[in-house]
């Protein structure tokens, strides 16, 4: 049996989500495709546009055999710990072999020079980064600058060039976690990167059948009809979109304002220091700019610098939002970051997959919320219970836009597609 891994957050599934699966399967020749996905909140520090069930079925109907939720400790963090909680999960499962990621370009003997130099970074390295970011250059721009020194046989534009582009850096990321999981486990997971087609990740309006999913979820706001209509979504996945979006269930940043608001007010006499990636200096700005708070994405402008990018701010404040601390990012490592398999659905063809899973998987595997705690020994059962909260902040922001009270997660079926 060939299992192939995804781990990906389909904000919302679009056409290139559709081609990279395929592709994958047909590639890999794979008999099952397992999908390890955020569930509420996202790696840049935003809730999904839509609920994890929602965009569950989106995968399974789009060619996913099974889907499993990222917990939401890692679901928001930084590239790094994203990448390495999803190899982690997927790993774990005991059935995946391979783990397949997008780039926007192909250049596999670079993505495994800087992979390489990456896990086990020399002093040199250091002492370039800290240069460069005692220099102004955001952490981003100096880890490029940095690494474009120790690989002098790739001209510095190419380096920079390569590490400026999102999903080139989640899948160095990628190859990184799966060096770090191979030598812990005496593993042989391998990296299946697959080249991304059309429209760049950042680009904000549509200019080809491939839009991205920041142009699409512009497009939900400006012209919500041509997601369906102009093939932009395969039909499954815009319809979903659709109907959720005029029953007033899609979320957006500003739609946790007062939420947010509300949490920063309370704690500001304390600081914000405890919680993941809050630096004493942020914390202080936060406390000094609150009486200038507006919005939640007003309030990031605010506080974005030359050093602070807009991304690392709103991590920040869903960190704060959501209680994710410091502390518990030690205890999430301290039980091998994704100790446990949610499986948010699976297609009926799939059981025997599933019949596998449960005998070979490292870890418990959840179908039923309920009966989660007794599967779960105490250590790790923190992070279910972010997996909830989260959850139950984000239904019900949903509830209160909606105008009805919507179904917790212990009330939800399981998806069987």
């Amino acid at each position: 049996m060939k299992v192939v891994g995804v781990i990906t957050e389909y904000n919302p599934f679009h056409n290139g989500h559709k081609y990279q699966l395929d592709t994958l399967r047909e590639q890999t020749k794979a008999d099952y495709l397992i999908v390890a996905m955020s569930g509420s909140f996202l790696q840049r520090g935003v809730p999904a546009i839509t609920d994890k069930y929602t965009r569950a079925q989106m995968a399974l109907e789009g060619g996913a055999d099974l889907v499993l939720e990222l917990p939401v400790l890692w679901s928001t963090a930084s590239a790094e710990y994203f990448a390495k909680a999803g190899v982690y999960l997927l790993g774990n499962t005991g059935v995946v072999s391979v783990i397949g990621y997008g780039m926007e370009e192909a250049n596999p003997l670079m993505l495994k020079r800087l992979s390489a130099l990456l896990q086990d970074a020399p002093r040199s390295y250091h002492t370039a980064l800290n240069r460069h970011t005692r220099n102004g250059l955001s952490f981003p721009a100096a880890r490029a600058a940095a690494l474009s020194e120790l690989l002098p046989d790739y001209p510095s534009e190419d380096v920079k060039r390569f590490l400026s582009q999102p999903n080139n850096i989640l899948a160095l990321e990628y190859e990184k976690a799966l060096i770090t999981y191979n030598n812990a486990f005496s593993s042989h997971l391998e990296g299946c990167p697959i080249t991304r087609i059309g429209d760049g990740y950042h680009n904000e309006e549509v200019h080809s059948y491939y839009a991205s999913a920041t142009a699409l979820r512009r497009l939900l706001l400006n012209s919500p009809d041509r997601l369906a209509a102009d093939g932009l979504m395969p039909e499954h996945a815009a319809s979903l979109l659709l109907k959720n979006y005029r029953n007033n269930l899609c979320l957006w940043a500003d739609d946790f304002s007062q939420a947010l608001y509300v949490k920063l007010l309370a704690e500001a006499s304390y600081g914000f220091e405890q919680y993941a990636d809050c630096t004493p200096d942020l914390s202080r700005k936060i406390i000094k700019h609150l009486p200038d708070f507006v919005s939640f994405e007003q309030f990031c402008m605010c506080l974005k610098s030359k050093d602070l990018t807009y991304t690392r701010i709103s991590r920040v404040l869903i960190h704060i939002l959501l209680n994710i601390t410091n502390e518990q990012y030690r205890s999430g490592a301290s039980v091998f970051y994704a100790p446990y398999l949610r499986a948010l659905g699976f297609r009926k063809d799939a059981a025997p997959l599933l019949a596998q899973i449960k005998r070979r998987a490292s870890i418990p595997f959840i179908t039923r919320p309920a009966d989660a705690l007794q599967q779960l020994d105490s250590s790790c059962h923190f992070l279910f219970h972010l997996d909830s909260y989260s959850y139950d902040l984000y239904r019900g922001i949903q509830s209160i836009k909606n105008g009805q009270a919507l179904p917790n997660e212990f009330a939800r079926p399981f998806l069987i597609i």
